[in-house]
């Protein structure tokens, strides 16, 4: 039977909300309340539909917008056969085609949209072409809490115990603190100490079971004695995994190494949010010398086929596949999710708990702490096209054959 071709796609902006108000990190000035999806829809003459998260090119050209997309969208997509974009053996993508890899190569985030509009037309999940489900429930932690203290300076420290308290009562059981106040915000050794007194007070109200993560968007760039301390006075937190705490480079890793041993801190090192070109030199330096044990490009921007590389040649180094998706929305959540599924050594989902929009629901239920696996088409993600309609429609840009 001959692969269904590609008729029409359209690209609508749509509004994903944050539970709550996200302020600042060690660089930038906050996130406010909402986000933006750019949901990708391309349509066959067959009615399969398949969708994508354009964020990762009006994210990443300053020069883009709509009409760029649009035309990108037009030359890969329209009038092309599902069957076009993706190598298969045995039911699994070994790669991507040769003229479709060299599209990847530069908008990754483009081949998730081949996964779902492939698996769909063969009538199973994206888990199934990324290898195969290894695991039932994936595993979620809260990415929201930031520098809530200097947004509401009269709560301090207790607006972000009060935003972790928010979330675990959702269900959420592990939560990532944004630390590196030092770096930028505050006097250093000041906001070293208000990171050591966030993460203290959050274990505390979460409780011993809940994992504490910690980001420090490079805010102890240069004060190596800082994070010493911050990751001894941290010790009785258990922190699960130290992020970002400085820039990479080996001779920065080998001393958190070394500080680790000395303190006896467990925490995991994960790192590559910020490598646009994946994987660059100075990370592959780290994973030969064993100076990290997480890995982070972005799940939407980078998209399955980049990830699908990424992972094969993690498998050398003993390092565990971490995607970053924050600003990525309720699309990123679920590309995370069937990632993750799929993956051997993936950890857990950056989920920024947005609000329900655009989708229907479905069984990829979240339950103390994690998300159920269900077993339906592509990335079973379906577009409520009523809700659509009425609240989104008048936004949508279309192209048709």
């Amino acid at each position: 039977m001959a692969s269904q071709r590609i008729n029409e796609i359209s690209v609508t902006p749509v509004p994903s909300y944050f539970p709550h108000e996200i302020g600042r990190n060690a660089y930038n000035w906050g996130h406010g309340t909402t986000g933006l999806e750019w949901l990708v829809r391309a349509r066959t003459d067959g009615g399969i539909e398949g969708l994508a998260q354009g964020k990762g090119f009006m994210s990443m050209t300053g020069e883009g917008g709509v009409e760029s997309l649009m035309n990108l969208l037009k030359e890969v997509y329209l009038g092309r056969r599902v069957d076009e974009f993706l190598k298969v053996s045995n039911d699994r993508v070994v790669g991507p085609k040769k003229e479709a890899g060299r599209v990847f190569r530069t908008h990754g985030w483009m081949s998730t949209l081949a996964y779902d509009l492939l698996a769909r037309e063969m009538g199973v999940s994206c888990i199934e072409l990324l290898g195969g489900k290894k695991r039932d429930r994936v595993d979620a932690y809260d990415t929201t809490l930031y520098f809530e203290d200097l947004r509401v300076p009269e709560k301090g420290v207790a607006q972000v115990v009060e935003e972790a308290m928010d979330a675990y009562n959702a269900g959420w059981r592990q939560f990532k603190i944004k630390t590196g106040r030092c770096g930028r915000w505050m006097a250093p050794e000041a906001g070293a100490k208000r990171d050591i007194d966030v993460v203290l007070a959050v274990r505390d109200a979460v409780g011993l079971e809940s994992k504490i993560l910690t980001d420090g968007n490079f805010g102890y760039r240069g004060r190596l004695d800082l994070l010493e301390m911050f990751i001894r006075e941290t010790q009785p937190a258990d922190v699960f995994w130290l992020e970002e705490m400085v820039p990479p480079s080996v001779e920065d890793y080998r001393a958190i190494r070394d500080i680790q041993e000395k303190v006896g801190s467990e925490a995991l090192l994960v790192c590559g949010e910020v490598d646009r070109e994946p994987i660059s030199y100075v990370y592959l330096d780290m994973m030969e010398d064993r100076l990290m044990d997480g890995y982070q490009p972005d799940i939407v921007g980078h998209g399955y086929a980049r990830w699908q590389e990424i992972e094969t040649r993690l498998e050398d180094f003993g390092v565990r596949a971490q995607p970053h998706n924050f600003h990525n929305g309720n699309f990123g959540v679920r590309a995370a999710l069937i990632y993750g599924a799929a993956s051997e050594t993936f950890l857990t989902i950056e989920d920024e708990r947005a609000a329900p929009n655009v989708y229907r629901p479905d069984e990829f239920t979240f339950e103390s702490g994690s998300y159920t696996v269900a077993d339906t088409p592509g990335l079973g993600l379906e577009v409520d096209e009523d809700l659509f309609q009425r609240k989104y429609a008048r936004n949508e840009t279309r192209i048709t054959l």
